[in-house]
């Protein structure tokens, strides 16, 4: 049960710590905009009245991520600690953490 524990721990950090970026990476080779002939706009003209700003994305993101740390540190207590009580602490902690990270996804 306690490599149960530790083993979610280590799978749910990396998701809090936004450790798994995806990273932009160039095309190689021919694309379909470089095979175009002729004057091409990258940006279209808009004036500012047409603009919306976007909303933020993550307005409680630090409630969120605070619930995960706590849940992931009731769970590595709860491993710690020994019989029926650290079991009820690790899925205390789980649930908490998963609850964390189901509002911080939405």
């Amino acid at each position: 049960m306690r490599f149960l524990a530790i083993g979610f721990a280590l799978a749910v950090i990396p998701a809090a710590l936004n450790a798994q970026q995806s990273a932009n990476v160039a095309a190689k080779g021919p694309t379909i905009q470089s095979a175009a002939v002729g004057f091409q706009v990258k940006e279209p003209k808009v004036d500012a009245s047409t603009k919306v700003s976007a909303a933020p994305s993550h307005p409680r993101a630090g409630q969120d991520v605070a619930l995960m740390v706590v849940g992931v540190g009731a769970m590595i207590v709860g491993a710690l600690v020994s019989g029926t009580a650290g079991t009820i602490i690790i899925i205390g902690g789980a649930a908490m953490a998963l609850f964390g990270l189901y509002h911080y996804l939405e």
